[in-house]
């Protein structure tokens, strides 16, 4: 991995067999401060991916490995903090050999090329909390007026 970071931008690049989630969140590691909330995009490559969709009768994620190479066509997300801890709420969409697609909830992505993301700085602190409805998400939550 290797970043840079100027105001209200961050820009972060991931190696081959990097991966995706595991490395935003070491990334974000103790920057509640300079990151209060932010949004993220990215593009790049993976070769083993975990998606999930939510079922909302279940209150879970059913989830499925896409274990072939495939073009990250993007990734579009959003950063909150519960107890100064980075979440990462992240979806995904993965381009296949066949020009098929195939996206959701990103759980976690092997980078097989490189990955590169554009994560902006919002000044609005948001964090996430227990949703009332379903169980099993937590939602984001405004801190202050």
């Amino acid at each position: 991995m290797d970043s840079r970071s100027e105001d209200f931008m961050h820009i972060i690049r991931l190696d081959p067999g990097e991966k995706i989630m595991e490395s935003l969140l070491n990334y974000l590691e103790g920057k509640q401060d300079l990151l209060p909330s932010g949004f993220l995009s990215a593009i790049g490559a993976t070769s083993n991916c975990e998606i999930g969709w939510y079922s909302i009768p279940d209150d879970k994620y059913q989830t499925t490995v896409i274990g072939e190479n495939c073009e990250i066509v993007g990734i579009i997300g959003n950063i909150a903090w519960i107890d100064g801890v980075p979440v990462v709420h992240a979806h995904i969409t993965l381009g296949k050999e066949d020009f098929s697609t195939v996206g959701g909830h990103l759980i976690e992505g092997t980078v097989s090329v490189t990955s590169e993301i554009y994560i902006h700085k919002v000044p609005i602190p948001v964090s996430r909390a227990p949703s009332e409805k379903f169980s099993s998400l937590k939602l984001i939550e405004f801190k202050g007026p």
